[in-house]
């Protein structure tokens, strides 16, 4: 009976030994996925979307039933032009998580890239459906810029409305909204939406350089000019920059500015 009792403490400290190794193993596991997904952020932050892509596809490897490591190398596949790639593991992301409303908002935005105007709808209206979505108005003005981009500019400005509804501080949306009240022929309220842009954002060349030559198009050529050296200041290399330099020098040649 003592030597069947000391057979059975033994089995139970080995079966003990046993899960402690397995428990270990796989907090060892959890803490290698979390440093290469810490890794691979730290990479993307940096822009170096490559290196980036490598931490996250050995996260994958370890965990490939992970959506927010799919949703990253979506992410990242976008940012490398790798658009059918991050249609896939944004696909992989939801099919994991089906409520994942930023995944359906990024699938929605590579299917705007390739000008897939009905799947792009359809995935972001799919992304506002979704009541726990925190971000609506990136959806709202996606939704916009797929509208804009077909011409239909009055249901672009309704979802540029409802985007800096729910976010009112959204400078990249009140320049959409400029470009499509400018595209309906309302300058005045395009005025008004690209200076809301820079007061939020001072430094946004784009919308610097939007308000140059909406002002150039009224021939107000002063007003336009500042805007024009404005978008160039920051980094004078910059495609907005050397628009903005070639529209200055016109007004320049042309003595124009008063």
């Amino acid at each position: 009976m003592a030597k069947r009792a000391t057979g059975y403490f033994i089995f139970i400290l080995i079966l003990s030994l046993g899960i402690g190794c397995a428990t270990e193993q796989a907090a060892l596991r959890e803490k290698k996925i979390r440093a290469l997904q810490d890794m691979g952020v730290s990479y993307v932050h940096e822009g170096n979307l490559r290196a980036a892509l490598g931490k996250f596809l050995e996260a994958a490897e370890l965990d490939p039933q992970n959506p927010d490591i799919h949703h990253q190398l979506g992410l990242i596949y976008r940012g490398l032009g790798k658009y059918r790639l991050a249609v896939d593991h944004f696909k992989k992301a939801l099919a994991l998580r089906p409520k994942f409303p930023e995944a359906m908002n990024n699938l929605g935005t590579v299917y705007l890239i390739l000008e897939q105007w009905d799947l792009a709808i359809k995935a972001f209206e799919g992304a506002l459906s979704d009541l726990t979505y925190k971000t609506p108005h990136m959806a709202y003005n996606n939704l916009g810029l797929v509208y804009y981009n077909q011409g239909k500019y009055r249901e672009a400005i309704a979802n540029y409305k409802l985007a800096l509804k729910n976010f009112p501080s959204f400078s990249l949306c009140y320049r959409n909204l400029g470009l499509a009240y400018e595209a309906v022929g309302d300058r005045e309220a395009a005025l008004d939406a690209y200076r809301q842009a820079i007061t939020l954002s001072p430094q946004y060349t784009a919308a610097h350089l939007n308000l140059g030559e909406l002002y150039l198009k009224l021939n107000r050529t002063a007003e336009a000019a500042e805007q024009f050296k404005r978008a160039i200041e920051p980094d004078p290399r910059s495609p907005v920059a050397e628009k903005a330099k070639r529209l200055l020098r016109s007004i320049e040649q042309q003595g124009i500015a008063h």
